[in-house]
């Protein structure tokens, strides 16, 4: 496999992981101003995602074995790179594309367009804003390659120059003016909040949750590795980490469901519990706890050998649930006799219950 391959999969791949990670605090933004996630929002994620991702690992990686290369000197000269395009005598046009002069200018300028575009497109911001955080993003990328990757290196396994530093802004710039036609910049959205609960929002809330559950019992996991391996000098106990993985998310879920009546995810996407009978609130928590997340991290847990396909099972049907049932309230929720409203207009009906 070539080395632009292997950077594009790792581009995918890491930029897909962070788009993920990132689902969560975007989630909880846009449902609360706007009340809604439209899956454009979602792809614009992945993309954005993806490009940051490919940013480094094209100017970054593959990374040499040290003593492997030759230093790379420091190019301070400003239009240095430019300078050594020349119009051709004969071909025109594709004469002009073979010339790797040409390319080197024009590929460090493409390279940012899209900068630009999601400079507008995700923060919302113009011109200025994307021209001064290409700047930022472009300097950040030649000291790190100038520096031999912070003084992980003795050299520069890299050039780092001035040219591609005004390249790139040009190009943020370039970007955000083409996407000028395509995305407006404007405030909040004039529509009003949504007040039913949509099937897209819960499947939403449902996979913050388990975004929550894997982050969190992947930290518990790294953590306890590096306590047992690197300051106790132990070997890492197996059961003891799947049980920390499991118990430590369904314990913090847990605390959220009994105090508010909804789990993290539902809290994300500004999802509001509701009980037709305020005696048994605190019995209904229970049941919706033990019938939604409580099978999920028992399973879990159960080393069994049929465990991962009851697990599975048991997930697919819980999503099922949330199609048919009013509110889409799910399995959990018709067992405990909660219902769901969405954002502020659950607080009125919390109030006349």
């Amino acid at each position: 496999m070539s080395d632009q391959a292997l950077n594009a999969l790792v581009a995918i791949g890491l930029g897909s992981v962070v788009a993920v990670l990132l689902l969560v605090p975007t989630a909880a933004v846009r449902y609360r101003r706007h009340g809604r996630l439209p899956p454009a929002e979602l792809l614009v994620l992945l993309a954005a995602a993806v490009y940051g991702l490919a940013l480094w690992t094209y100017t970054l990686l593959p990374l040499p074995d040290p003593g492997s290369f030759v230093c790379r000197p420091t190019q301070l000269d400003p239009f240095t790179s430019v300078g050594r395009v020349s119009l051709p005598e004969s071909g025109g046009v594709r004469a002009l594309l073979r010339q790797p002069a040409f390319l080197q200018v024009a590929l460090n300028v493409l390279l940012f367009v899209p900068f630009g575009f999601f400079v507008r497109r995700v923060l919302r911001r113009g011109v200025l804003v994307a021209g001064l955080l290409g700047l930022l993003a472009s300097a950040l990328i030649e000291t790190t390659q100038g520096t031999g990757l912070w003084g992980f290196y003795d050299c520069a396994y890299r050039l780092l120059d001035v040219d591609d530093l005004l390249l790139n802004t040009l190009g943020a710039v370039l970007g955000s003016l083409a996407s000028w036609a395509l995305v407006r910049r404007s405030g909040p959205e004039a529509r009003p909040l949504p007040s039913r609960v949509t099937w897209g929002r819960r499947l939403v809330g449902m996979a913050c949750d388990a975004v929550f559950v894997v982050a969190v019992g992947a930290a518990v996991a790294l953590g306890l590795r590096v306590v047992h391996v690197y300051v106790l000098d132990l070997p890492t106990w197996r059961d003891l980490q799947v049980l920390l993985q499991w118990s430590v998310p369904f314990a913090l879920e847990a605390v959220l469901v009994l105090g508010s009546g909804r789990t993290v995810g539902e809290w994300v996407v500004s999802l509001h519990t509701r009980s037709r009978r305020r005696w048994l609130l605190v019995p209904q928590r229970v049941v919706k706890l033990a019938a939604g997340l409580g099978p999920v991290f028992a399973l879990g847990l159960a080393d069994l050998p049929w465990g991962g396909a009851a697990l599975a099972a048991y997930l697919a049907l819980t999503l099922l649930a949330t199609g048919p049932t009013r509110e889409h309230r799910g399995l959990s929720h018709v067992l405990a006799g909660l219902d769901l409203r969405a954002g502020a207009s659950a607080r009125p009906a919390e109030r006349a219950s």
